[in-house]
């Protein structure tokens, strides 16, 4: 499965990742949890008429090969730098963080801040959103045990189940991020249990990073009604939906030049329903960033 396919060593283990465009900055996508640079396809090709573009699968991911290190916020960035370093991507750099992916991506900012002309976050994770949910919102949101679904994986009892389970409710059952999912999810599992096994410590890491001072930054917020529909007392639900505003809204205080961006037609994945729109905003960024 190399043929056409791009991959780096990194940390002592190979990194997948894909380039496209010309330019004098580079785009960077990282993505969230469950997912790879395939949620980003669309996007990409959009705004890679504009610029470099880079997206990867973090370590363990899809095409990525496992490596040994931890899944910490610093052992992600080191991955990222060494990935732009080993593939020549110019600066400054454009980053894009999606859900966790912009948890992840606040140990780079804070490292690299000269070589960054602007940041995206697309219904990104708040460090502080496991701190402020409640017991109630969090056993909403719970995934099995790792040993069932290790089990379910390798009996494909797992690959049977999203025949008739829709994983990700908000996204049509005939889009091809589905059809992803399910083919390649036995690839992925281990990293992403790793990931979630350090969610805490990933969430608690990003509240010690600065502002951003002045670079640009948007914010790009969908509709939380679209994906919360897993919290049943619509008490908690309403309760849910006013933390996701105001940390979202949170985000607005980490520049001095920041706006938000409602996805109007979007839940959490924004990639699905609002790409173009997307891909409008980080081009905007390329072309004129904002004043």
């Amino acid at each position: 499965m190399r043929k056409g396919q791009t991959f780096v060593k990194v940390s002592g283990h190979e990194l997948h990742y894909v380039k496209k465009g010309k330019g004098n900055c580079t785009v960077v996508f990282e993505s969230g949890l469950a997912s790879d640079h395939h949620n980003w396809t669309s996007v990409q090709d959009s705004v890679s008429k504009y610029a470099v573009t880079l997206s990867y699968d973090r370590s363990g991911m899809f095409l990525s090969e496992a490596g040994d290190t931890a899944k910490t916020n610093q052992s992600i960035a080191n991955d990222l730098l060494q990935l732009l370093e080993k593939t020549n991507c110019p600066k400054p750099y454009i980053v894009v963080g999606h859900s966790i992916g912009a948890i992840y991506l606040r140990s780079f900012i804070a490292s690299h801040q000269k070589d960054i002309a602007g940041i995206v976050f697309v219904e990104a994770a708040h460090p502080l959103q496991m701190k402020k949910s409640t017991p109630e919102m969090l056993a909403s949101f719970s995934q099995p045990p790792e040993w069932a679904i290790a089990t379910m994986v390798n009996t494909g009892l797992f690959r049977v189940a999203l025949n008739f389970i829709q994983p990700f409710p908000e996204i049509p059952a005939t889009h091809p991020f589905h059809h992803h999912f399910q083919d390649y999810f036995y690839k992925s599992y281990r990293a992403i249990l790793k990931e979630a096994e350090n969610d805490s410590l990933n969430f608690q890491d990003a509240e010690s990073y600065p502002a951003f001072g002045n670079i640009p930054l948007i914010v790009i917020k969908g509709d939380v009604a679209k994906w919360s529909d897993g919290i049943k007392d619509p008490k908690v639900r309403a309760q849910f939906h006013q933390l996701v505003f105001d940390l979202q809204n949170d985000f607005l205080n980490l520049s001095t030049n920041s706006k938000m961006v409602k996805a109007e037609r979007s839940g959490h994945v924004v990639q699905v329903h609002d790409s173009d729109l997307i891909s409008k905003e980080i081009i905007t960024l390329i072309r004129n960033p904002l004043q």
